[in-house]
């Protein structure tokens, strides 16, 4: 009884262990999320957008300090003039010093509200951040979709090679207790022989496809590259989608068109901007200074002062060469510019729909096909193997539905895995993928 306790414990240990290997897709992609390269990068260049934007620096006054020392060794000669006599004084290694020492403030309080557009561009440029990260978010959730479910492609193709390498040795076992009797010739045993080993050579392959795949999605969520067998056995596609809803879906969740919407935003404010140059500058400055100068060989020998400043300087532009003419024109260029880099990757967006709808619907229609012959396939391999037993089918007839078989799964795998990859490519260019 002990025993049998053990036992249990032990069956029901492994199967806990088994179920806690498997992964789901979304245990998949929030792994990749958390340790993906791209992610981190994105996430950092969003974090310093963030930091531009809450310094507030361009509304901040600039406050620093100055000091310095000088001492100067001097030789030299001097006349001076007094009661019409000259009177001449000569110094050799004379050490003057000169100390200085202010606190500064500086705050420009006017420039042409330059400084509110540059906090608005500093906004817009951390929503373009922000959307960069999620671009990225949702174009590792596709590469992680279409390499979880290549993995399930590739392990079904895996189960198919298994099947047909069964059904080959079936065969070479017939074949070879007919050989052994002389019921068949020497030939067909021996090319029963050949194509299991042909069968035993693809299996080898699928498995290194499967190996493949299991590495190129290790590689996306940046975890062991040898680990194996945590995809469950399951693909499980949507309902059709709707070609006008995921149409206009596009138009207003698409990731790239909304990124190029702030690239408009961004140039309408370099726009403005430019005006600001035609406006004056005022600059408001304060501050304590400090100074000290020794000099023995001058006529004053020593000359301390120390006090508050304060003042306003004003900057009119009168002409710069025709500078801010220039800078004005290109903004109204570099915005039409962006009006129509917008409408080119609209284009783009919704070309890249119409045609992966089409891929997508027509994948769809196939399924149904390619399930009802890998279906007919299969129980025509069980009847040929009986009749090859029974001897009222060649070899070459037999390994005809062995062919027919395993072609009709490739393509079931392949309209599955096609179907399933172009249903994360439409939720992706909708901006469904999340």
């Amino acid at each position: 009884m002990k025993y049998k306790l053990l036992c249990l414990l032990f069956i029901v240990f492994s199967l806990e262990t088994v179920k806690a290997q498997i992964l789901t897709l979304d245990d998949c992609v929030q792994k990749a999320i958390e340790m993906n390269y791209g992610i981190q990068i994105a996430k950092n260049s969003e974090n310093i957008s963030r930091a531009n934007l809450k310094s507030y620096y361009v509304f901040l006054p600039a406050i620093y300090g100055d000091a310095n020392q000088r001492s100067n060794y001097n030789n030299g000669i001097t006349k001076n003039m007094r009661d019409n006599e000259i009177t001449e004084n000569s110094f050799s290694n004379a050490n003057s010093l000169n100390v200085g020492a202010s606190i500064n403030v500086n705050w420009r309080i006017f420039d042409g509200l330059s400084m509110f557009f540059t906090h608005s561009k500093n906004k817009a440029l951390l929503d373009i951040s922000t959307l960069q990260t999620v671009m990225e978010i949702e174009q590792l959730i596709a590469n992680v979709s279409a390499a979880y479910f290549n993995v399930w492609v590739q392990t079904k193709l895996l189960e198919a090679s298994e099947n047909i390498v069964d059904i080959s040795t079936q065969r070479f076992n017939i074949a070879n207790s007919k050989y052994q009797i002389g019921a068949i010739s020497g030939l067909e045993y021996r090319q029963s022989k050949i194509d299991l080993n042909a069968d035993n050579s693809q299996l080898m392959l699928q498995q290194q496809a499967l190996t493949n795949a299991y590495i190129s999605l290790n590689k996306l969520m940046n975890s062991e590259l040898l680990k194996e067998n945590y995809v469950p056995d399951t693909l499980v596609l949507l309902p059709l989608f709707n070609y006008n809803e995921i149409v206009d879906s596009a138009l207003y969740n698409n990731t790239s068109l909304l990124i190029y919407q702030k690239g408009i935003k961004l140039s309408e404010l370099d726009l403005k901007n430019s005006l600001s140059q035609f406006f004056p500058t005022i600059d408001f400055s304060t501050g304590y200074q400090f100074n000290y100068t020794n000099n023995p060989t001058s006529i004053t020998i020593l000359n301390q002062s120390h006090g508050f400043y304060w003042g306003f300087t004003a900057r009119i532009p009168i002409f710069s060469r025709m500078e801010n003419m220039r800078n004005n024109k290109i903004a109204k260029y570099e915005l039409q510019n962006a009006e129509l880099q917008y409408k080119d990757i609209e284009l783009n967006v919704l070309s890249a729909l119409a045609e992966l709808y089409n891929v997508y619907k027509n994948n769809h229609t196939l399924l149904n096909f390619e399930m009802e012959n890998v279906e007919i396939t299969s129980e025509t391999v069980d009847i040929a193997i009986e009749k090859y037993r029974i001897g009222t089918l060649s070899g070459v007839e037999f390994r005809e539905f062995q062919r027919a078989y395993i072609e009709a799964v490739k393509r079931l795998m392949n309209a599955s895995y096609q179907a399933k990859v172009s249903e994360i490519g439409l939720q992706l260019l909708s901006g469904k993928l999340k």
